[in-house]
């Protein structure tokens, strides 16, 4: 069963891109997945980890505001930034017909959101600051000196620093929004663009590429106004979300300020290969250059 399923993959696979579209890919990028997928699963070992348990004054005003609904869930944020981001770059890869963007595109993001998950999770840990609804949810019983709430509750009031939800919206949505600038060119401000098109306009171009960090910054103001976070949370949670996306975006694709004038008449960068046998790359030139001398009536060595 799973034999034939991968038959069929491998068919469909070779239908769409044919055979000679996966001859970059080398063994190191299973590397690079591995430590992306580790990252996720210890970013999760860690959130099941009783956080730090910081003192704290009942009568302090700043842990003392009232237990509100989210505007925005987690899990929605958790979903829209992972599939969005996944669902843009597999249907431009897959209209492209070029299966190095749709891999890049996955694995940059991956990284992105993994690490990203991993930095944020263990800082929530140690750090256990209070969210400023904690009291609410820790009922404080004077008699007892305790907190009577429900148990997880109180646990997740201990893990505000830095805001999950701002840093897993600002991780997948930079990545988007980084991807869509090497797309369109948007951030080559001194370099022309193609004329007489609706994305040739350079405001088109830019309001395109940062719709999806206008998602981000409603999702990090939304859990200042929940008082779920302190400002403090949401800025740190959002710079980490920046930094993750912007490295893993870097490692796999060319620097969306800087392209070529050429690549933006064709519409887009390309995947950068990160792994690349210079020695494999060199033979080949020599070869290719030894045929056009001779083709060209040179005598050959």
């Amino acid at each position: 069963m799973a034999s034939a399923l991968l038959t069929k993959i491998r068919r469909l696979t070779e239908e769409t891109f044919s055979r000679d579209s996966f001859k970059w890919f080398d063994r190191s990028y299973t590397v690079d997945w591995t430590f992306a997928s580790l990252a996720w699963i210890l970013a999760w070992i860690i959130k099941g980890l009783p956080p730090f348990e910081r003192e704290f004054s009942i009568d302090d005003p700043l842990i003392g505001h009232k237990n509100r609904p989210n505007q925005i869930s987690g899990d929605l944020t958790w979903f829209l930034s992972l599939l969005v981001p996944l669902g843009t770059i597999g249907v431009i890869g897959l209209l492209r017909v070029s299966a190095l963007e749709i891999h890049h595109g996955f694995l940059g993001l991956w990284a992105a959101r993994g690490y990203n998950a991993l930095i944020t999770e263990a800082l929530k840990n140690r750090v256990g600051r209070l969210r400023p609804d904690f009291l609410s949810r820790c009922k404080w019983d004077k008699a007892q000196h305790v907190c009577t709430g429900k148990l997880a509750k109180i646990l997740d009031g201990r893990r505000s620093f830095p805001s999950g939800h701002s840093s897993t919206a600002f991780s997948g949505m930079t990545f988007l929004t980084l991807y869509l600038a090497g797309l369109t060119g948007a951030w080559c401000l001194s370099q022309a663009a193609p004329p007489r098109s609706f994305f040739g306009s350079r405001m088109a171009r830019l309001w395109i590429t940062m719709a999806p960090m206008a998602f981000a910054t409603w999702v990090a103001v939304s859990r200042v106004e929940d008082y779920r976070h302190h400002k403090e949370d949401v800025i740190v949670g959002s710079l980490i979300g920046i930094g993750t996306a912007t490295v893993s975006y870097l490692i796999y694709w060319p620097n969306p300020f800087a392209l070529r004038g050429d690549d933006l008449y064709r519409g887009a960068s390309q995947p950068r290969l990160v792994y690349r046998d210079e020695t494999h790359d060199r033979t080949e030139r020599d070869y290719d250059y030894e045929l056009a001398g001779i083709g060209h009536g040179a005598e050959p060595v």
